[in-house]
């Protein structure tokens, strides 16, 4: 710099005339002109090539049909998830597999504090996230239909109040729950085009608070197959159920997210693949994994100390006697998922009774 500055102050350095010879021959006298005076000329239009670079990208992207995001900060109805940012301030509650049970649910949400006690219709759970684990429905049946306009009436009044309901894809749900809810929906869709064909928070997959919720099990080789994204993969799924005519090929596989049982049957607690566990959740960055599926007659329990919870009690009063007498067990975390505590009715205990 200091070079520069001298150069530019000597008067021998500047401009003058000098002699040099065209092609022809032919001698001319023009300013030769330093190298460093070109430059800002140079960088001048180095700067317009470039805006007219992000103008042109701005354009294109503005013109072309994006694909649904499953961001919380770009679409608020997935608030929380699926996201590895920790927040301290709310819980998060999981429930298990409810099968076209209302009263089950709402017994459910009554527990854990997150709506009022009466008719369960209005939110109480401030910037909580409660997080279905799947077979919301049972599948055709009558009942199904009023759980499901339910739960969306809670979503929609938990994202006012700054929290958020989502729901994992069950098996049961497959059969079900796109046809239902567009049926659900199909007065609103002839007044108003924002009602989705499919609700984006109801997804193959949801991560909140470093915890991953998959409705049956996910391994580290699924994941691998399917392109070794958890977010293409929910994506994928959400882009079926909203009706598209690519199927992805793990949802009806045994060993996929939403039929495997890896982490929930017998031999999970004889042999659990706790490795496994961890590749897949360190691959994540997350802390642990949330499953339902298979209904554990014991309550709630844990297994590879902790990193793997299997929360399906049987709910429904159509499942098992847990739910005949209104019995109810739901996992709370808090402080990040630091802290996990199993919520349960005075009922719990004797439900398992033979």
């Amino acid at each position: 710099m200091r070079r520069r500055q001298q150069d530019h102050d000597n008067p021998q350095t500047k401009l003058r005339p000098r002699k040099h010879k065209h092609l022809l021959g032919e001698e001319d006298a023009s300013p030769i002109i330093p190298h460093d005076r070109r430059r800002p000329r140079r960088l001048s239009i180095a700067l317009a090539a470039a805006i007219v670079g992000v103008v042109l990208i701005v354009v294109f992207y503005s013109l072309t049909p994006q694909r649904p995001s499953i961001s919380p900060q770009e679409d608020s109805s997935l608030r929380g998830t699926p996201s590895n940012v920790v927040e301290k301030h709310r819980r998060v509650i999981a429930v298990g597999d409810i099968h076209g049970d209302k009263d089950a649910l709402v017994r459910a949400l009554q527990l854990a504090n997150v709506v009022d006690q009466n008719d369960g219709i209005a939110w109480t759970g401030n910037s909580d996230i409660v997080v279905q684990i799947g077979d919301l429905l049972n599948g055709a049946e009558p009942r199904d239909e009023e759980t499901l306009s339910y739960i969306a009436e809670i979503e929609r009044r938990a994202r006012e109040a700054g929290g958020g309901v989502v729901v994992t894809v069950g098996d049961h749900d497959l059969r079900n729950a796109p046809a239902l809810w567009r049926r659900i929906h199909s007065a609103e869709n002839n007044e108003n085009n924002n009602v989705p064909s499919f609700p984006s928070w109801i997804g193959a997959a949801h991560v909140v608070d470093r915890t991953l919720f998959v409705h049956g099990s996910l391994s580290k080789t699924v994941l691998d197959g399917a392109g070794g994204s958890l977010e293409a993969m929910v994506r994928d799924a959400w882009e079926w159920l909203s009706g598209g005519q690519k199927k992805p090929d793990w949802i009806g596989r045994g060993n996929g997210p939403i039929w495997s049982r890896l982490y929930s049957d017998k031999a999970s607690d004889e042999q659990p693949r706790c490795d496994d566990l961890d590749s897949l959740l360190n691959y994540l960055s997350v802390d642990r994994m949330v499953v339902g599926h298979t209904v554990r007659r014991e309550g709630i329990s844990s297994i590879c100390d902790g990193r793997a919870w299997r929360i399906d009690v049987g709910l429904s009063r159509t499942e098992t006697r847990a739910g005949k007498i209104g019995a109810s067990e739901v996992l709370e975390l808090r402080e990040g998922g630091s802290i996990v505590t199993v919520l349960s009715t005075d009922t719990k205990l004797k439900s398992w009774e033979r």
